[in-house]
């Protein structure tokens, strides 16, 4: 295996997987990383199970791998690379699905992994932001409001993690385009 080492989680919905080679990424921030994206694991799995019900597979196959990008600041080059799709093509793909951009999406991923490390971790989902990446509290306050139409507050009052599974399937299944999807 030429000293790489993979794990996986063993249902095969979640696509968290681990690659740590020694000497080249088994650092401190990837093995964060690595820890960060399994915490909680039930609820990725859930949501993935509402988008995949609610709006369509191709739909939960991006957002899984949105997901997996959510614990750091994301591109959408980077999430087409992980999709093994040019950005062109991942744009044309969204918006088979309704939704106006994989920054969209990438948005609704980085909201859900904050709020749902926020409630794990019982920790104010601004510090757990600013641990993800963001440079300032303010800035997620932003991406809240700009993605969602309201702020953070409103998101947590609504009834913790499973509440924001709903307003994100909604958002996404609001968006989608009544034609039948297209596979990415």
């Amino acid at each position: 295996m030429n000293g790489t080492r993979q794990r996986q989680l063993a249902d095969p919905n979640i696509a968290l997987t681990a690659q740590i080679q020694a000497g080249l990424n088994d650092d401190f921030a990837t093995l964060d990383t690595i820890i960060l994206r399994s915490i909680d694991v039930q609820r990725i799995r859930v949501l993935l199970h509402r988008v995949e019900q609610v709006v369509c597979a191709g739909m939960a196959r991006v957002f899984r791998h949105a997901l997996d990008l959510a614990v750091g600041p994301a591109v959408v080059p980077e999430l087409a690379g992980r999709l093994g799709i040019s950005t062109r093509t991942l744009n044309r793909h969204c918006s088979g699905f309704g939704v106006h951009s994989p920054k969209t999406i990438l948005s609704l991923a980085r909201v859900f992994t904050v709020e749902r490390l926020a409630e794990w971790s019982r920790q104010a989902g601004g510090q757990v932001a600013l641990a993800l990446g963001f440079s300032d509290r303010s800035n997620y306050r932003r991406l809240v409001r700009r993605t969602l139409g309201f702020p953070p507050t409103t998101l947590r009052s609504g009834g913790g993690t499973d509440h924001v599974v709903e307003i994100i399937v909604q958002v996404l299944a609001t968006k989608r385009d009544p034609k039948p999807s297209q596979r990415p």
